[in-house]
C-alpha cells in the first residue's frame, strides 16, 4: 500500500455521541445498538465516570455524553426531566439511574463536577466548540430545557474567511459545520427573543446549510471525525432537518465507521501523519534503506506525493500545496502534516527543488502568523487554543523550510517566537498533545523536544547548547529536559509524570540531536527504560497523549513504536558516529 494506517483508540465519548445521533434510525439495528452500550458499560472507570479512551482518566464531557446516550433509551428519565428536572446531568437528582447501577454512578460523578450547566463552563471557559454541542445533546435527550443551550451565531459562518479572525467566533475554525447545525437546532427549539436576530437566522438558514453541505466530504464525515459528524446529524434532526442530505450522509458515515466491538474512534485514521512519523523514526537511526527496499520506498514516496492538496481548502481557503492527516476525503491541510510530509519526502530522496516540495514550503510560509509562529489551519484566526500559534507546529515548520539555525529566511520571526512563549523554567508547551498528569494537561516534554529537534549543528559548552542569538531558547530547553527524567530512567509529559514510551523516545532523540554524549547516563538510562518496557511483539504500550479538537484525548498504537524507535535509532547512530572520529560534527548529529 505504501503507507502506515495505524489504529486510533476506541472512544467512549465518540461512541456515546454516535449513539445519540443514531438513536431512532431504522438502519441502526438493535444488535449494533446493544453492542455500543455494552462497550460503554465495560469502559466505565471506578470513580463512575468515563474517559475519552478506555485508559483515560474520567472527565465531565465524556461522562455527560454517555448519560445523554442512555437517556435516549430511557423514557422514565426523559419524562422526569420534562416534568421539572433540574440542572444536573439527568434532569434532577433521583430521576437518573434507571439504566442500572452503572448509570447511577455516572450521574453521581457528573453531578459532583457541576453537571451540564456549571461544570462545562469550568472545563471549557469561553470556548463553545464542544460545550454547546454537549448541551444540545442533553436537550435532545430531554435532560435540560433548550434555553440552557447557548444560541450560536451560525449566520456568521457565511462571512468571508478573511474576516473570521476579526469576528472572534466562539468556536474553532474547523468546527463551522457544528456551529451551523447546533446553532440551527437552538434557533428552531428556542428562538432568540431579539426579533432582528431571529429574522436574520431564519432568512439565512438555507444559505448556511448550503455552505456546510459544500464542506461535507464524499465520505459524509466532517474531517473524518465521529464526534463532529454526529453532533451535526443530531442538530439537524433536532431542527426537523433529519431528511436533509447532510444528515443522511452523516448517518451513512457513522454506520460505516462503527467497530466490531460496538465502539467508534474519534477519527477514522491518521494515515499521512503515521506514515511521516514512521519514515522519520527509521531515518533517525539511519535504517530507512535497510528496513524498506527501493520499491517500498518509492511506493511510500509516491503515496505521500499523491496526498498533496490540489484545490483550495473549503474550511480555511488555504491554497493548494498542503497535506492533511489522512488520505480520506474529509482530511484538511494543516501545518503539522504538511511539515511532516515535506521532511519525509526529503528522507525518501525527493529533491529540494521538486515541485511538490516547493509548493509545500510556499504553503507553509503563507500560513505564518504575525507573532512569528505557525497555527494549525488558519493564519490570523488566533483567538481560541486550537487556532493559535504553537511551538511544536512552529518547530516542525522551520525544519520543513530547511532553515539552518545560523541562516536567515522569511521565517526569522519563528526563532524569536520561541523566546516569547518559552516558560521561565525553559520548557515549551505544544498544542496537539497533552499530559493527563499535569495540572494544566500540557505536555511540556512533547513541545520542548520538538523545539530541540530544530538543532542542526549544535555546539556544546558546559553541557548546554550554544547557538546564534535567535536560538538562545535551546539551552534552557535542554536543561529543563534533563531535569525531568524520572528515577526509573524514563520520561513523562512533565516533571513527575509517569514514564511512557512516547515521551521517553522523544526525549532520548532530543538529547542526542542536541549534542549530548550518547554514553551519558541520561541517554543510557532512557534507552534501558525503553528496552525494559518493550513488549514481546516488539511494540510498546500506548499512552493517551494525543489531543483532538476541544481537548479530546486519544492514543494511537503507532505512536509509541515510532517515537521509541526514533529515540533508540538516534542513540545507535550517535554511538556509531562516536566510533568514527573522522566524521564531522554535522554528520554525527541528525
Amino acid at each position: 500500500m505504501g503507507y502506515w494506517e495505524g489504529r486510533l483508540a476506541s472512544s467512549p465519548l465518540a461512541t456515546a455521541v454516535a449513539l445519540c445521533a443514531l438513536n431512532d434510525e431504522d438502519a441502526f439495528s438493535e444488535e449494533r445498538r446493544a453492542a455500543g452500550f455494552s462497550y460503554l458499560a465495560s469502559t466505565q472507570n471506578k470513580d463512575g465516570g468515563w474517559g475519552d479512551t478506555e485508559i483515560s482518566k474520567s472527565n465531565l464531557a465524556a461522562t455527560l455524553l454517555v448519560l445523554c446516550a442512555e437517556a435516549f433509551f430511557s423514557p422514565q428519565r426523559r419524562k422526569g426531566a420534562e416534568n421539572g428536572g433540574g440542572d444536573g446531568p439527568t434532569g434532577g437528582r433521583g430521576v437518573g439511574g434507571t439504566g442500572g447501577d452503572w448509570i447511577s454512578r455516572g450521574c453521581a460523578y457528573a453531578d459532583k463536577l457541576g453537571g451540564v450547566k456549571d461544570g462545562l463552563r469550568k472545563v471549557y471557559g469561553k470556548d463553545l466548540t464542544f460545550q454547546v454541542p454537549i448541551r444540545m445533546a442533553a436537550a435532545c435527550a430531554g435532560l435540560i430545557p433548550w434555553n440552557q443551550v447557548d444560541a450560536l451565531p451560525f449566520e456568521l459562518a457565511l462571512a468571508p474567511r478573511g474576516l473570521m479572525g476579526a469576528l472572534r467566533l466562539p468556536v474553532v475554525s474547523y468546527a463551522l459545520p457544528a456551529l451551523v447545525c447546533v446553532g440551527l437546532a437552538r434557533h428552531v427549539k428556542a428562538p432568540s427573543w431579539f426579533l432582528p436576530s431571529r429574522w436574520l437566522r431564519s432568512s439565512l438558514t438555507e444559505k448556511a446549510l448550503d455552505l456546510i453541505r459544500s464542506m461535507q466530504p464524499e465520505s459524509g464525515g466532517y474531517l473524518e471525525a465521529i464526534p463532529i459528524t454526529a453532533f451535526c446529524m443530531l442538530g439537524l434532526k433536532a431542527a426537523g432537518r433529519g431528511d436533509h442530505a447532510i444528515a443522511q450522509n452523516a448517518k451513512r458515515f457513522l454506520l460505516a465507521t462503527q467497530r466490531e466491538d460496538g465502539s467508534w474512534p474519534v477519527e477514522v485514521n491518521l494515515s499521512v501523519w503515521n506514515t511521516t512519523r514512521a519514515i522519520e523514526a527509521l531515518a533517525a537511526g539511519e535504517i530507512l534503506e535497510s528496513t524498506l527496499d527501493q520499491s517500498e520506498r518509492e511506493k511510500t514516496r509516491d503515496w505521500i506525493l499523491a496526498q498533496q492538496t490540489t484545490g483550495k481548502s473549503v474550511y480555511s481557503d488555504a491554497q493548494p500545496g498542503g497535506w492533511g492527516w489522512n488520505h480520506l476525503s474529509g482530511s484538511v491541510p494543516d501545518v503539522d502534516d504538511t511539515s511532516g510530509a515535506i521532511l519525509a519526502l526529503r528522507k525518501l530522496g525527493v529533491a529540494a527543488e521538486h515541485e511538490a516540495i516547493r509548493l509545500g514550503r510556499e504553503w507553509l510560509v503563507k500560513l505564518q502568523n504575525r507573532d512569528g509562529g505557525w497555527p494549525t489551519f488558519c493564519r490570523g484566526w488566533n483567538k481560541l487554543p486550537f487556532d493559535k500559534s504553537a511551538p511544536d507546529l512552529t518547530a516542525h515548520a522551520l525544519r520543513a523550510l530547511d532553515v539552518n539555525i545560523e541562516g536567515r529566511h522569511e521565517s526569522d520571526w519563528g526563532w524569536s517566537y520561541f523566546g516569547r512563549v518559552q516558560r521561565t523554567d525553559g520548557a515549551l508547551a505544544p498544542l496537539w498533545f497533552g499530559c493527563e498528569s499535569a495540572s494544566d494537561e500540557k505536555n511540556l516534554t512533547y513541545g520542548t523536544t520538538h523545539v530541540l529537534f530544530t538543532t542542526t549543528d549544535a555546539r556544546i559548552k558546559d553541557g548546554f547548547v550554544t547557538v546564534s542569538p535567535e536560538m538562545q531558547t535551546l539551552g534552557p530547553a535542554l536543561a529543563w529536559l534533563r531535569s525531568i527524567q524520572n528515577a526509573d530512567g524514563g520520561f513523562g509529559g512533565c516533571k513527575g509524570a509517569p514514564s511512557s514510551a512516547e515521551e521517553t523516545g522523544l526525549s532520548l532523540r532530543a538529547l542526542i540531536v542536541s549534542g549530548v554524549d550518547p554514553e551519558e547516563a541520561c541517554c543510557t538510562r532512557a534507552a534501558e527504560w525503553l528496552l525494559k518496557n518493550q513488549r514481546a511483539d516488539g511494540s510498546w504500550n500506548p499512552a493517551p497523549i494525543g489531543f483532538y479538537f476541544a481537548v479530546l484525548w486519544y492514543y494511537e498504537e503507532l505512536y509509541p513504536l515510532c517515537y521509541a524507535l526514533g529515540g533508540l535509532g538516534a542513540l545507535s547512530r550517535a554511538m556509531n558516529a562516536k566510533k568514527e572520529p573522522t566524521r564531522s560534527a554535522t554528520e554525527r548529529v541528525s
